[in-house]
């Protein structure tokens, strides 16, 4: 693949321009950038899913491979055999190869070996045992004949990648592909990429699986790609550089600025001292006093000339977050219990379980994708009903819960407004403050919630809870879509939240930090208890 000079504009506004670059052999990229900076839109450009206002995209004779994000509710009603087949195209491809083949002659000769070979491109012959394995890998353990509107969301993501390795692609254009998975697929997952000898560009946030299978980075800042030869740790160590660098030019420019501004003042005070200040009876004073002011005179025009000369570079210094919570105006009793919960719908029940989950714990439940972790959240939130048992709710409980889905909220009031809609007593100080902690300026106050990125609309999700002093906070998968910015923001808010966490992540990194107090693992029909021993986890940020 070449990409020559490529634009794309939406709605007025150029998401990136000039964007050159070639995609050689067994190149594996990861494309990172902050939230809203164009990924994703690059990414559609690239597999043609959407159409680029300027520039050539050359494929050299590749086939082009792109993970949607989420199966069309049109394929609801269609088994996962039926919708994989049709999508690769099997279906099709083996349909008209059976015509052909009974009605082989001169003039269809040619169609024949066309289509041969697309059949043989995606295994046709042994397509159902390659299903098979590729299902294995990635630990959807479902029926082939199970029908895609009943499969939870990781579930369908393990369809989607299924589908996509299935058409034996040569380029593979991945956004956000662990989103959803469970640690077994996506340990699966990474394997698969790593030997594979496909050409790749990955759009992720998870830095264990970038630095586990990408040799290269892509860097989309401002419109502008930055490309480093490098895996994704070495460009984190280079970024690192590149950030201190920019820090001590700063410094050094400031403080030349600084210096130069107090020599300025005090040729201007030695200057205002002129002739004029007193009379001068003695010749020779006069003329030293002429000498002196034409010295003072010339080094404020000396010093303001350098002073114009200081160009002091744009630093933005990474500071942390310091996240406050207040919960003192809540009291009562905090803890939440499940007795003898059972929950589920029609085509799926959980195990029972019986557990306090007591006030300050951090709470995670983890289990393969399917297994029932965010139907067990619902019920907790009370937006599904219990089968049987129930949840009980401390009355000085006070939940926020951030779903997996940031289109829950789906509203079109400003973020000003949404944020603050549950709120009495508004104080605008704090509100702007937090804005811009969390990377938002004071003219995106007027965005539609609706417009915004996942990971921005992540981000406001946050705000809105530390302004509502939230004391249980409910994270489902909130890492997914998150920039590096963002997710720093996350580790620091599970180190130093005194309230209760209870968590469902396949974020390795978030586990690790998040250092849970108590595990639920819910796995295979049945439900195990277990507290953690607890031991301090560090991570590091980078810049």
């Amino acid at each position: 693949m070449i990409v020559k000079n490529i634009r794309k504009q939406i709605d007025g506004n150029t998401i990136f321009d000039n964007i050159s670059f070639s995609l050689n052999t067994q190149d594996k990229v990861g494309l990172v950038g902050v939230n809203g900076s164009g990924k994703s839109t690059l990414l559609k450009v690239l597999g043609g899913i959407i159409t680029n206002d300027n520039g050539v995209i050359n494929l050299n004779g590749d086939s082009i491979g792109y993970l949607y994000q989420e199966i069309p509710i049109i394929y609801n009603d269609y088994t996962i055999e039926k919708y994989i087949k049709e999508i690769v195209g099997f279906t099709k491809l083996e349909k008209r190869l059976h015509f052909l083949e009974n009605n082989l002659s001169e003039d269809n000769m040619d169609e024949y070996g066309d289509v041969l070979n697309a059949f043989l491109n995606i295994n046709g012959y042994s397509f159902d045992e390659e299903l098979n394995k590729i299902m294995s890998g990635l630990s959807l353990n479902k029926d082939l004949n199970s029908r895609i509107g009943h499969l939870s969301g990781g579930e369908r993501i393990k369809v989607l990648l299924a589908t996509l390795l299935m058409m034996n692609r040569d380029i593979l254009l991945l956004d956000e592909p662990t989103n959803n998975l469970d640690i077994t697929a996506i340990e699966w997952l990474e394997k698969y990429l790593k030997t594979s000898s496909k050409k790749m560009v990955i759009v992720s946030h998870d830095e264990m699986f970038l630095n586990n299978i990408v040799n290269k980075i892509f860097e989309l800042d401002s419109g502008e790609l930055r490309q480093y030869n490098t895996s994704y740790k070495d460009y984190l160590i280079t970024k690192k550089q590149e950030y201190e660098k920019r820090k001590l030019e700063y410094e050094q420019a400031k403080d030349q600025r600084d210096k130069l501004k107090v020599k300025l003042e005090q040729a201007k005070s030695w200057s205002s001292k002129g002739l004029g200040s007193k009379a001068h009876n003695d010749n020779d004073k006069i003329a030293n006093n002429f000498a002196k002011e034409k010295t003072n005179t010339g080094n404020v025009a000396r010093l303001t000339k350098e002073l114009e000369k200081v160009d002091i570079p744009y630093f933005e210094e990474h500071k942390p977050i310091n996240l406050i919570f207040n919960f003192s105006d809540v009291s009562g009793n905090k803890d939440i219990g499940l007795e003898n919960l059972v929950c589920g719908y029609e085509t799926f029940q959980t195990p029972k379980i019986d557990l306090v989950i007591p006030f300050g714990a951090k709470f995670m439940i983890s289990g393969g994708n399917g297994s029932g972790k965010t139907t067990l959240i619902k019920t907790i939130l009370g937006k599904l009903s219990a089968v049987s048992g129930k949840v009980n709710i401390g009355n000085g409980v006070r939940i926020g819960y951030i779903s997996q889905n940031t289109l829950e909220a789906n509203t079109d009031k400003s973020i000003y407004a949404y944020i603050t809609s549950d709120i009495v007593e508004k104080d605008s100080t704090q509100i702007f403050t937090l804005f811009d902690k969390f990377n938002f300026d004071y003219d995106d106050r007027n965005k539609p919630y609706n417009i915004l990125s996942p990971g921005e609309r992540t981000r406001i999700n946050i705000i809105k809870l530390i302004l509502n002093n939230i004391n249980v906070l409910i994270l489902d998968e909130v890492t997914n879509h998150l920039d590096k910015d963002g997710l720093d923001i996350i580790y620091e808010l599970i180190s130093s939240y005194p309230g209760t966490i209870i968590s469902i992540s396949h974020n390795r990194k978030y586990n690790e930090i998040l250092n849970a107090d108590i595990e639920l693992n819910m796995e295979d029909g049945q439900v195990n208890y277990r507290k953690l021993i607890k031991s301090k986890i560090n991570y590091q940020v980078y810049w």
